[in-house]
């Protein structure tokens, strides 16, 4: 079809050129040529021609008049195609459109079959992609999600974002060698992505090198100052290296950054813990009762709470506390590691009066 085009247009051009040298003072416009290729003059004829003058007259209209009608229907089945295609995308976004609200409505089964669909109607569009892949993670199809990002980040030609994405989700899967390769491109294409140096720190922090992810995390916080994943992170690293006063000043900078009742459970134990270490109980146990209104209070929350309590003074409310601890462990996963903190108390708490 394109050769046959090629030809049309060529011998389009050739007519014209003839009309040129014929005239030359006119200049043809294009919606002239069928009113001069139905009135042609007969007595006109190139220099070169041979034969009848009229049969020479009509031979390039002829062909132009041919020509013409080619590219009209070259120019209608083209149109056809696009309007096809473009029908195709638009359908897939839709249905798109609908994964996305599904999965904001927690549907994540529903989400998978849109994303599905419009995978297969529309292989080339990375977002589709991205959003296929976070429903998949979510579903805890985790391999499947990867293969999809890893696709996103190929369609998209290394968007930072994506490549950030997939780092995370190497991360999660223990990776690092993987993670830390897709934090440097990141880096390498988008300096100023304050999640691209975070995804570097937490591979840096995983790799037991606090300070490297410190500072990695900072460059981050200096990009985007309110990043609950650099504070907390950094803030971790703080408490593990006895810099109490550092992680509560980075854990209130960062409760700071929410609307007032909103702060995150986590932030406020993590709170809580910097305040008993630097001997503060009062202030410690506020923070602590504030984070057991925050939802159900987890057995976290009632230990730590119990326990400075009891580093307070106050033993009759420590014993109610982890009492209360205790009987949730048997209907919370992971408790595990906290048992043996809940002994320890337990026997501190002894004293007189037995649990």
């Amino acid at each position: 079809m394109f050769a046959l085009l090629v030809a049309s247009v060529r011998l389009v051009g050739e007519y014209f050129a003839v009309s040129y040298y014929i005239e030359p003072a006119r200049q043809v416009p294009i919606e002239s040529v069928m009113y001069r290729v139905r009135n042609a003059p007969s007595h006109r004829v190139l220099p070169a021609a041979t034969g009848d003058s009229r049969q020479g007259a009509r031979g390039p209209a002829t062909v132009a008049t041919a020509c013409i009608l080619v590219l009209i229907c070259l120019s209608g089945c083209a149109t056809l195609a696009r309007n096809k295609t473009d029908q195709t995308v638009v359908s897939a976004r839709q249905l798109s459109l609908r994964g996305i609200h599904a999965m904001q409505q927690g549907q994540l089964r529903e989400a998978e079959v849109f994303f599905s669909r419009a995978s297969e109607m529309c292989p080339l569009d990375e977002r589709i992609r991205f959003h296929y892949a976070e429903t998949l993670w979510e579903l805890g199809s985790r391999r499947q999600a990867v293969a999809h990002m890893e696709e996103a980040v190929r369609l998209s030609g290394g968007n930072a974002e994506l490549v950030v994405r997939l780092g995370d989700m190497y991360l999660a899967e223990g990776d690092l060698q993987r993670a830390a390769l897709q934090a440097e491109s990141a880096i390498q294409s988008n300096r100023q992505l304050a999640a691209a140096w975070a995804l570097r720190g937490s591979v840096l922090q995983q790799m037991g090198r606090d300070e490297d992810a410190l500072a990695d995390y900072h460059r981050a916080l200096s990009l985007q100052a309110h990043y609950p994943r650099a504070q907390l992170a950094s803030a971790e690293i703080y408490a593990r290296q006895k810099r109490h006063a550092r992680a509560l000043a980075t854990l209130r900078t960062l409760a700071d950054g929410y609307p007032s009742g909103e702060t995150p459970q986590q932030v406020l134990v993590l709170q809580g813990i910097a305040l008993k270490e630097l001997g503060r109980y009062d202030a410690a146990i506020e923070v602590f009762a504030a984070a057991a209104k925050q939802g159900p209070p987890s057995t976290e929350v009632l230990v730590q709470l119990a326990e400075t309590q009891w580093l307070a003074g106050d033993a009759a409310n420590a014993r109610l506390t982890l009492q209360t601890a205790l009987a949730r462990t048997s209907h919370e996963s992971g408790t595990e590691p906290l048992m043996a903190q809940v002994l320890t108390l337990q026997r501190k708490l002894a004293g007189d009066v037995r649990l």
